[in-house]
C-alpha cells in the first residue's frame, strides 16, 4: 500500500472537566441559590476514562421514591460511547431503568446520539455519581474503583447527587431522554464547543498514525458552524429551547457556566415547580458526619433553595439545621421555623438565607419519625400539637425533661 495522508473531518468537542461546585464542599444551609457563573476548565489530560455503563443496585428508594436500581453512566463521553450504550441496553432486554450521568462531557456527536437513543428507548435520565461498594466515596477518581465499574457486573452502590457533574456534551445527551429529572442542587454546565482536525498517516504496511493538525481559520469556522447547526436541529427535535445553545455559545470553551433552575425550566429540560433532592452524606472530622437534603421550589416569583442538614455531633446528639432562602429583599421578623426540635434558637440571616439551628436528642429523633401520627392524634384529642408529639415519643425520652403529661383539651 502506498503511504499517504488523510485529513479527517473532526468532531465538535465539548469537553469540560471543572470540578462541580457541589463536589468542592458540602452546601451549608446558608448557601445562596445557584447562580449563573463561569468556572475555569482543567486540561484535557485530566479527563476521566471513557464513559462506562453498568447496573447499580442500592437500598430502597436509593435512586428516588420506589427506585433501587439504575443505570450508571460514569466518565468522559468518547466517540464510541453511543455504540457501547446501545449494546448495553440490548443486553438489558426490556428492563426500563433510569440512567444517571456523572460526566465532564466529551464528544458532541456521541452525546447527541446517546440522547436520541434514550429518547427511542423512552428512558428517564438524571445526574448522580454512582459509588459502588469497595470504592472510596471521598475520591472522585480512583483506579481501583474504575476497574470495578468496568467489571461488567451489576454492582451494589450508592447514588450521590451532591457531588455529581454533567457538563458540556453530557447536557446535550441528557436532554434527549424522554423524562429529565434534574435534582435539587444539581448543576448543568455549558460552554461553547471547540473543534479539532486530525491528520492520519498511513505507511506502506497499512499502519495508521494520527496526529492533530491545523487548518485555515475559514475552514475551522465553517466546520464549527456546521456543528452548531446540528446541535440546534437536535434540540428542536427533542423539544428543547434554542436558548440552551445560545447560552452555551456565550461562554468561551475554556470556561463553564452553570444553568440556574429558572433556565432549566425555561429551556424545557425539567419543568417541575418543586424539586426535592435525595439525602446525601458528608463525613467531616471537625463537625461530624452529616446528611444533607436540598429542595428547590418556585415561590415569590422565582426559584428558591432550602437546605436541610442533620449532623451527628456525638453518639446521643444530632444537630438539625434548616436554611430557607428568603431572598435578598426579604424583610420583617423571621418566619417561624419548621424544625423537629422544641428548643430551636431564633433565626438569623446569612446572605439571602434565614437559618435556624437546633439540637436534637434521642427523644426528638423519635418525634421526627412519628410526628405525623402525633399531629393527627392532637387534632382528634384536642391536645396541643407539641405535647401530642412528646406523648407519642415518651418511651424514647432519656429523662423526665423529655416527657409531658396530657393537657386539657384546647378551648
Amino acid at each position: 500500500m502506498t503511504a499517504g495522508r488523510i485529513l479527517l473531518i473532526a468532531a465538535a468537542l465539548g469537553v469540560m472537566t471543572a470540578v462541580p461546585a457541589s463536589a468542592q464542599r458540602a452546601p451549608a444551609a446558608a448557601d445562596p441559590p445557584s447562580t449563573t457563573r463561569t468556572t475555569p476548565s482543567e486540561t484535557k489530560s485530566s479527563l476521566p476514562p471513557p464513559i462506562a455503563f453498568f447496573v447499580a443496585r442500592g437500598d430502597a428508594n436509593a435512586c428516588g421514591p420506589g427506585c433501587r436500581e439504575w443505570i450508571a453512566a460514569e466518565g468522559t463521553i468518547d466517540s464510541d460511547a453511543d455504540d457501547r450504550l446501545r449494546a448495553f441496553l440490548k443486553k438489558l432486554g426490556g428492563r426500563k431503568l433510569p440512567i444517571f450521568f456523572h460526566s465532564p462531557g466529551g464528544s458532541v456527536p456521541a452525546g447527541l446520539s446517546i440522547g436520541r437513543l434514550m429518547r427511542d428507548q423512552r428512558l428517564t435520565a438524571g445526574v448522580g455519581w454512582t459509588v459502588p461498594a469497595g470504592c472510596d466515596p471521598k475520591q472522585q477518581r480512583e483506579a481501583a474503583c474504575d476497574k470495578i465499574k468496568r467489571s461488567g457486573r451489576d454492582l451494589v452502590a450508592t447514588l450521590d447527587t451532591g457531588h455529581a457533574m454533567c457538563n458540556s456534551s453530557c447536557v446535550y445527551a441528557i436532554v434527549g431522554a424522554a423524562v429529565r429529572e434534574i435534582g435539587a442542587g444539581v448543576q448543568l454546565g455549558v460552554h461553547s464547543s471547540s473543534i479539532s482536525f486530525t491528520e492520519s498517516h498511513v505507511d506502506a504496511d497499512g499502519h495508521v498514525r494520527r496526529e492533530s493538525t491545523h487548518v485555515a481559520p475559514t475552514v475551522e469556522r465553517r466546520a464549527l458552524e456546521s456543528g452548531y447547526e446540528k446541535i440546534g436541529a437536535y434540540l428542536e427535535e427533542m423539544g428543547i429551547s434554542a436558548g440552551l445553545l445560545a447560552s452555551a455559545r456565550e461562554v468561551e470553551n475554556s470556561k463553564l457556566r452553570f444553568l440556574t433552575r429558572e433556565q432549566v425550566v425555561a429551556f424545557g429540560i425539567d419543568r417541575r415547580d418543586a424539586v426535592e433532592g435525595l439525602w446525601w452524606f458528608v463525613d467531616r472530622t471537625s463537625s461530624g458526619a452529616s446528611a444533607v437534603k436540598v429542595i428547590e421550589e418556585y415561590r415569590g416569583g422565582t426559584y428558591r433553595k432550602d437546605v436541610l442538614r442533620l449532623t451527628c455531633r456525638s453518639p446521643g446528639l444530632l444537630r438539625f439545621q434548616y436554611g430557607r432562602d428568603a431572598g435578598a429583599a426579604a424583610a420583617g421578623p423571621p418566619e417561624r421555623p419548621r424544625t423537629l426540635s422544641y428548643r430551636s434558637n431564633a433565626a438569623r440571616r446569612s446572605g439571602d438565607f434565614k437559618v435556624w439551628y437546633a439540637p436534637l436528642t434521642a427523644a426528638d429523633h423519635c418525634m421526627a419519625t412519628r410526628f405525623s401520627a402525633a399531629d393527627a392524634e392532637a387534632k382528634r384529642s384536642g391536645c396541643t400539637v407539641d405535647c401530642a408529639r412528646r406523648n407519642a415519643c415518651s418511651s424514647a425520652a432519656e429523662s423526665s425533661a423529655n416527657t409531658c403529661s396530657r393537657p386539657s383539651k384546647a378551648k
